[in-house]
């Protein structure tokens, strides 16, 4: 395995997180896009249902904090390589992993689902596609539900993720959290 990755320009809701004593679990390739910066413990996945397998494994813990799982099959596999059957076969396989999570989450567990850039896989061309990706939150507590507003920023995780643990987020960082949207 290759670490091609960089260190963090600034502090992320990661580190505000562990600096806090929360546990910080990276699946996938996390720990690579981060350098290893922020997280407390992390395992590398091989494919996407292996990540949603670790990810249940971490959630059948006793551990406080943030689980922050990638599933690069979507990308790497079938998004770049323009297969949306290949794409969708994933999908379905991801479908089945998730209903095993759900049924794993505490009533105050959140999770989130998204993407960090578009994957459309009937795009032409190999670069990644810049539509607008899903940004899903549920929680086992939810009594209600509706969309939310768009953001022009990913940084709305991170500040979303900080405030559910009541946690600032470093200085210097953007975005506002959409918990009270959620909550």
């Amino acid at each position: 395995r290759h670490d091609y990755a960089l260190k963090p320009t600034n502090k992320t809701a990661m580190d505000a997180l562990k600096e806090n004593g929360y546990d910080v679990l990276a699946v996938g390739k996390i720990h690579d896009i981060f350098d290893g910066e922020g997280i407390t413990d992390s395992v590398h996945s091989v494919s996407s249902v292996n990540g949603m397998n670790q990810t249940i494994d971490y959630a059948k813990t006793d551990f406080t904090g943030l689980c922050f799982t990638n599933l690069v099959d979507f990308d790497a596999l079938w998004g770049h390589r323009r297969n949306p059957e290949g794409y969708a076969a994933e999908l379905e396989r991801f479908d089945v992993k998730l209903g095993e999570f759900l049924k794993v989450l505490r009533d105050d567990d959140l999770l989130m689902i998204t993407a960090d850039h578009g994957n459309d896989p009937t795009y032409k061309g190999t670069d990644h596609t810049r539509e607008q990706v899903p940004f899903i939150a549920y929680s086992p507590s939810d009594t209600e539900s509706g969309k939310l507003d768009t953001s022009d920023t990913f940084a709305v995780i991170g500040a979303t993720i900080a405030d559910n643990f009541g946690v600032r987020m470093p200085e210097g960082t953007i975005g506002t959290s959409m918990l009270d949207q959620i909550k």
